[in-house]
């Protein structure tokens, strides 16, 4: 029965996540989903057993909420597979401890629980391996007057009190379980007594959510002063680039999109911005095949033509000897001179980055097997691009421009804007994903972004979700995904050089509640021990 409720919540969980049935996810089943999981936790005669638990609800969660990794081409095996055997040994591991702490029938218990929850969603967010997908920070993203506190202390603290949610409409349930641990005398025994006993926690909850709304609240009622707007055309061309010879299809749609959004402008924009990889070669060292492709319609005539600032996402060289390329952002300007350009620094793993790659024996092991033929080099550095803007009060912009999921690490992403960013540009390619739920989920974290570092945020991708988010997180502009089109905005640029508690402090609250778990759980099985030796 534990192993039938630990994948019925697996399941629930992923329904909660953006997808076809829920895009903007379902604030309500994020706060139930686990509460099933909990109770079979509760029920584990032992951490073995619990464990087990743990890897059907990894698995099943985890293949229900990225079944799109599916379509990652030959590479799928390792994308898909390898993420939901990944995340079924986490989840057995994580397990053991929440069962520890699921032993302690202590006032506590539901915030140690949400503790390790936020500790392990903080952990996975973090390092090489880092997937900060299937968060329970984002169910109720779309709730903005509750999530705008997430300028103080980023997304841990929705992880935190969604997962205390779950931990404390479980707690009548675990209470009316005899002999679970080592209850302290006087423990309730009657559902009645069970809800009375978790009135207390139940109540900081609430709490925590009352002042979350209260403070979103207070920032609608204050907003940011805005300086002025960046005007952009954000091009999305919906061409699988993974497919052979799409890349003169790739660049001479983006060049005719541009051309009519050009032509219904009321203005020439201050910035033309195509998706992530839209250039296929490096710009300079091919300069001869960018003078005559696409045939009849040249790139660099084109560029010329439109005489804007132009952000692509292209292969930047690192080592012209060794051909190492950066999955890079290219700014050009109106003359198609390269101005500045941004390596992008966190690599998919496995995918964009694979360790040991220079040795022959890795290096075969992907060709012949896995079908990769190469990987990109790491960016080692933040770059801010900067260009004119016409608007008076604001004259120049400088921006940061993350690629790809790099828009889904918070403590990234705010580097840019603790350098002096105004504005973020995103370039994202999942065309390959071919599922709505992909790109959602995608725009759901990034979306975040924008509330935590108090930035505008402007996304342009090859088929989804091309949108301009302003500082609260609201889509003031979007096109539809998977149809090419080009989306001409107004971004705003706010007037006001104050960095947010999270620009200054990142993942401050992540890594303590971290800490706090750990140190707990060491503690507790640290008695265990002694009570053995007893």
């Amino acid at each position: 029965m534990g192993l039938v409720l630990a994948a019925f919540s697996g399941l629930v969980t992923a329904l909660a996540l953006p997808n076809e049935l829920f895009p903007d996810g379902s604030a309500l089943l994020g706060a139930v989903s686990v509460v099933p999981y909990l109770l079979a936790l509760a029920g584990a005669r032992s951490l073995r057993e619990g464990s087990r638990m743990g890897a059907v609800y990894g698995a099943v969660s985890t293949l229900g909420a990225n079944y799109w990794l599916a379509f990652f081409e030959d590479f799928s095996v390792w994308t898909l597979g390898g993420t939901t055997l990944g995340y079924t040994l986490i989840h057995a591991f994580l397990a053991v401890v929440l069962v520890r702490f699921l032993r302690e029938e202590r006032l506590w218990r539901p915030f140690a629980v949400a503790a390790a929850w936020t500790g392990y969603e903080y952990l996975k967010s973090v390092g090489f391996l880092a997937y900060p997908w299937g968060l329970l920070a984002y169910p109720p993203s779309n709730i903005l007057v509750y999530v705008q506190h997430v300028e103080i202390t980023g997304i841990w603290s929705l992880s935190f009190i969604t997962a205390a949610a779950n931990a404390v409409l479980a707690e009548p349930f675990l209470r009316l379980r005899a002999g679970v641990g080592r209850p302290y005398a006087g423990s309730p025994r009657t559902f009645g007594q069970g809800i009375a006993a978790a009135a207390g926690p139940a109540g900081f909850v609430l709490l925590l959510i009352a002042l979350a709304v209260g403070f979103g609240v207070w920032r609608f009622a204050n907003p940011l002063p805005i300086a002025g707007h960046m005007s952009a055309v954000l091009v999305q061309q919906n061409v699988d680039q993974w497919r052979a010879g799409q890349e003169e299809a790739s660049l001479r749609r983006g060049q005719e999109l541009t051309r009519e959004a050009l032509r219904e402008a009321d203005q020439r924009p201050d910035l033309v911005a195509w998706s992530e990889t839209s250039l296929q070669r490096p710009y300079l060292r091919y300069q001869d095949f960018y003078r005559t492709h696409p045939a009849g319609d040249p790139f660099t005539a084109f560029l010329r033509e439109i005489q804007t600032p132009f952000l692509t996402g292209a292969p930047v060289i690192l080592d012209a000897e060794n051909w190492e390329l950066m999955n890079g952002a290219i700014l050009l300007s109106p003359s198609g001179r390269l101005v500045d350009h941004y390596g992008k620094q966190h690599l998919v793993p496995m995918a964009e980055n694979i360790p040991f790659w220079n040795f022959e024996l890795v290096r075969q092991f992907y060709r012949n097997v896995i079908g990769l033929t190469g990987r990109w080099s790491v960016g080692n550095e933040y770059t801010l691009f900067e260009v004119p803007v016409a608007d008076p009060g604001v004259q120049s912009v400088r921006f940061g421009a993350p690629i790809c999921f790099e828009d889904s690490f918070g403590y990234l992403t705010r580097g840019f804007v603790y350098l002096g960013a105004d504005v973020l540009v995103n370039l994202t390619n999942n065309a390959w994903s071919r599922t709505d739920s992909a790109q959602i989920q995608h725009f759901v974290s990034a979306r975040f972004r924008s509330i935590e570092n108090r930035r505008s945020l402007a996304r342009s991708t090859n088929s989804g979700l091309t949108a301009v988010i302003d500082a609260y997180g609201r889509v003031t502009a979007e096109l539809p995904m998977f149809e090419p089109a080009a989306l001409t905005a107004e971004i705003p640029i706010y007037d006001t050089k104050e960095l947010t508690i999270y620009t200054r402090y990142s993942d401050w609250l992540g890594k303590l509640l971290l800490g706090i778990s750990m140190l707990t759980a060491a503690a507790l099985f640290l008695r265990d021990r002694d009570y053995r030796r007893l």
